[in-house]
């Protein structure tokens, strides 16, 4: 915040405490004039606490927000490294670089898919400030965007000359894999402070809902929690919204970077987005798309196609402004079965095993054709080039079998066939490791998952366990939750009737009170059960915090204490004000964890502390409910009967209350706030009723490790979306059956938003 931003917060908070102490001024001697008694003087006595107060917690606000604010330019290179990080690891995991590379080569599309070469030009030249490159390495006609491979880096950044791109190809073209590869480069080359290539997919915005960039602020925020941190925002500046107030209210450090320009988003799948959004979708990038603002977009060359062309209709085509188009070309024939055979190892009889299938890749056959892209050569040398293994692995098939026509007759019954083979290869023992579940269970857990996303997240690429929540039936929730309050608040009902009128009063008002508060509470769950929370950001306890929590607490009680005991008495006057002050301090000891920008959320770390935020407000309102009515009643009572009987009053409160209004309560927020105790009887009824493991997240990061998944931030997606289709055709037998329908888009919220659920890039 620039120092005028500052002085205008300054001379706000002064404004408002001037005006306070003015009312406590004339107030404070109003009451005690005009109304009279003991209760106008604590009244008054009250009053004249709020301008301190007031200033006191707009100090400890002001400390916070200095404390968790953090430069833009700072904030970019830590994001930087995070995205690295991230994508080195995912190509890794997904075997990029074993043995080595495939390099995908490009051409220039045809005309009518871009925008003319001489206005792209014109453009770039014209831009405030002038073209985002040197204009000497401009490409002078759209034929100089050709290359492969490891030329994507300079074609982006030096060829275009508005750094705007366009990469369509067919389907396991390698259109995701090229981009991971830019992003890289991207990365590799950046400076201190410049823009951070970011990885997005379009398959969950909704361009007729959202703005483009308020959706890219939130999938920044579910991938790099650390960007939900505050930051002063500009006053009214661009892209970012104004607060309240209309200026220099906080904003967090995702939407800064946005305003800022210092994100360089990489568009996945807009062939994933429904036909008649894709122009619209079009539309909106160009309206958020200010001058010199770089891109890359990615598609199915017939999407994009029909989206830019639209010969059907009398609406104007719409084409990405200022943008180059590249097409992915078809592997070189010689280059895919060199692959093959090196990745067979230096055996020479293993090498062999491809001579034939080698010798129809160019051709028009099935396998020509299946094995054409990379996506193709990927399956079938997992399928038929095991890795090596500490036990005797099972005999492989021979790729030979590509080659009956009869069994496989086109292109499709060859790429149905390698899928289907797919997650057995990838679930054979290899020398590091034995597979902790069988191919036939891991089969029908990953057939489950898939249908799943088609019946209730309509196909969305992305697994997030707390969307798990949409499987079991709403009764299922309502009849757990039920249980679970009526135990609790039958067995403390029961205990404390039990106590004062005998076992067999106890028993019956303890089962009375499980069934109507059992019931109450399973219809109050109906509702959140469907809805569903998404997971928390995290609590963790602070001690520094607790200290200045405790502080304040006790500085207000003991200062509205003996004002309050003027009218109810000098005990209850002392012990609000002892428990205002233990109430505050655990109030602030428990505060939202602030993760590293560098750090990504993985599924399990957001589930992990999804569980302590659960737990950690469940202890917060016990122990505040059950010390202040401890507290309360234990001091009542001891000044009254003496301090054994108040000893004896207090401890029978704080256990009776505490461990049920505590825990009740703490189910109750706990149910609002988190997802894990849904995810957990979500897991539970999955178990039981569809077989999948019990240990559903450490299945899922061992299926990640095999390449079948791979993580986004938060969730997981399957390798590529049409092995999800392919899954989600399976019936429960692991046999293919009939495809899910599509049906209207469905969004789940995300953590730290309150949206639709955010996807990157399924591998395409």
């Amino acid at each position: 915040m620039g120092a005028s931003g500052r002085s205008r917060g300054v001379r706000r908070v002064g404004v408002v405490y001037l005006l306070l102490a003015l009312l406590c001024a004339a107030g404070a001697p109003a009451l005690v004039r005009y109304v009279g008694g003991e209760a106008a003087a604590a009244a008054a006595a009250v009053l004249c606490g709020v301008p301190p107060a007031y200033l006191s917690w707009k100090a400890f606000l002001h400390d916070r927000l200095e404390a968790a604010a953090s430069t833009t330019a700072a904030a970019a290179d830590a994001l930087a490294v995070a995205v690295r990080r991230q994508w080195e690891a995912e190509a890794r995991r997904g075997r990029v670089h074993d043995p080595y590379e495939l390099p995908v080569a490009w051409e220039a599309a045809e005309e009518g898919l871009a925008e003319s070469w001489p206005l792209l030009r014109e453009t770039a030249g014209s831009w405030p400030g002038g073209p985002p490159g040197d204009p000497a390495g401009w490409a002078r006609e759209p034929g100089g965007l050709a290359g492969q491979g490891a030329d994507i880096g300079a074609v982006f950044a030096q060829r275009v000359p508005t750094r705007r791109l366009v990469i369509v190809g067919e389907p396991g073209a390698g259109k995701t894999v090229l981009l991971i590869r830019l992003l890289l480069e991207l990365v590799e080359r950046r400076g201190s402070g410049a823009p951070v290539p970011v990885l997005f997919s379009l398959a969950s915005w909704n361009p007729g809902g959202r703005q483009l960039d308020a959706w890219l602020a939130e999938q920044l925020r579910r991938d790099h929690p650390g960007l939900r941190r505050p930051v002063p925002g500009p006053p009214g500046g661009a892209g970012v919204p104004a607060g309240p107030a209309g200026g220099g209210e906080p904003v967090d450090l995702a939407q800064a970077l946005l305003a800022e320009g210092r994100i360089l988003p990489l568009l996945d799948g807009f062939d994933e987005l429904p036909d008649g959004l894709r122009p619209v979708a079009l539309d909106a990038i160009n309206r958020a798309l200010s001058a010199g603002r770089p891109l890359v977009l990615t598609s199915r060359a017939a999407a994009w196609r029909a989206a830019v062309t639209r010969p059907d209709t009398a609406t104007a085509a719409v084409r990405l402004n200022g943008a180059a188009v590249i097409r992915l070309l078809g592997l070189d024939a010689e280059r895919a079965g060199d692959y093959l055979r090196r990745d067979a190892g230096q055996d020479d009889a293993a090498a062999r095993r491809w001579r034939a299938v080698a010798a129809q890749l160019g051709t028009g056959s099935p396998v020509g054709q299946a094995l054409s892209t990379p996506l193709g050569l990927f399956l079938a040398r997992t399928v038929y080039n095991p890795r090596p293994a500490a036990a005797p692995a099972p005999a492989v098939a021979h790729p030979d079998e590509l080659l009956d026509t009869a069994r496989f007759p086109d292109r499709a019954a060859v790429g149905a066939h390698l899928f289907h083979c797919f997650v057995p290869a990838a679930y054979r023992p290899d020398a590091d490791r034995a597979p902790r579940w069988t191919a036939a269970r891991a089969q029908r857990t990953l057939a489950f998952l898939a249908r799943f996303l088609h019946a209730h997240r309509d196909g969305s690429p992305d697994l997030a366990w707390w969307d798990l929540l949409l499987a079991p039936p709403t009764y299922f929730f309502r009849t757990a939750i039920g249980l679970a309050a009526g135990l609790v608040f039958g067995l403390m009902a029961g205990l404390m009737a039990g106590l004062a009128a005998g076992f067999a009063t106890g028993l019956a008002f303890g089962l009375a009170a499980a069934l109507v508060f059992g019931l109450v509470a399973a219809l109050a769950a109906g509702h959140t059960a469907r809805g569903g929370p998404a997971p928390s950001a995290g609590l963790r306890w602070s001690s520094g915090e607790f200290a200045v929590g405790l502080t304040f607490g006790l500085t207000l009680g003991l200062t509205v204490g003996p004002a309050a005991g003027l009218v109810f008495g000098p005990e209850a006057g002392i012990t609000g004000g002892l428990v205002a002050g233990l109430t505050a301090g655990l109030t602030g000891g428990l505060h939202a964890q602030g993760p590293e920008l560098t750090a990504n959320t993985a599924p399990a770390a957001l589930l992990t502390r999804d569980r302590r935020s659960f737990l950690a407000v469940g202890l917060a309102l016990g122990l505040t409910a059950g010390l202040a009515a401890g507290l309360l009643t234990g001091f009542a009572a001891g000044l009254s009967e003496g301090l054994a009987v108040g000893l004896a009053v207090g401890l029978l409160a704080l256990f009776a209350v505490g461990l049920t209004v505590g825990l009740l309560a703490g189910l109750a927020v706990g149910l609002t706030l988190t997802a894990w105790p849904y995810f957990v009887m979500a897991r539970a009824y999955l178990t039981v009723r569809r077989g999948v493991p019990r240990d559903l997240m450490a299945f899922l990061e061992d299926a990640h490790d095999r390449g079948v998944l791979r993580q986004v931030g938060p969730v997981y997606q399957f390798r590529h979306i049409d092995l999800q289709r392919h899954l989600a055709q399976q019936r429960s037998g692991g046999e293919p059956g009939r495809a899910a329908p599509r049906g209207p888009r469905r969004h789940r919220a995300v953590p730290g938003t309150a949206g639709r659920a955010g996807r990157a890039g399924t591998p395409r």
